[in-house]
């Protein structure tokens, strides 16, 4: 017999094998707690508006010292701008949270390399999670 009155058995074989319901392996349960985000950080969220599209825009959470220069960087994030509201989390270490010390949310967009906007400083009074809601950001000077 010629191979190739096998090919199509074997094919529809190959089919059927292929349809046929897995059998289902007790899987253990997942338990979020067990996420390394879920107890061991927090998380700033909100929206940045006026970032325009294909601008490097970076928040970070900054300790500040007296002089209001940064004197320690807790967390940040890069994104990218989009012409529209832009969505962000910020998650950091509430363990690292500074105590007496002001904290604050900066932010800066930049395109080629230049800064172009900015995100007018922002204290942040708690290491709690919260949501910040839409911030606006200002043409730099």
């Amino acid at each position: 017999m010629p191979p190739r009155f096998f090919v199509l058995p074997a094919f529809l074989a190959l089919l059927a094998g292929c349809s046929s319901k897995p059998s289902e392996a007790p899987t253990a349960p997942v338990e979020l707690s067990t996420a390394p985000h879920s107890k061991l950080l927090n998380e700033l969220s909100g929206s940045l508006i006026g970032a325009p599209a294909g601008s490097d825009v970076e928040l970070a959470l900054l300790e500040v010292d007296r002089r209001d220069q940064p004197d320690r960087l807790l967390s940040n994030v890069q994104l990218k701008g989009r012409d529209s509201q832009l969505p962000f989390i910020l998650q950091f270490n509430p363990d690292a949270f500074p105590t007496g010390q002001r904290v604050e949310l900066r932010g800066r967009v930049t395109r080629a390399g230049q800064l172009i906007m900015r995100l007018p400083p922002r204290t942040i009074s708690s290491p709690a999670s919260q949501a910040l809601g839409p911030l606006q950001l200002v043409p730099a000077p």
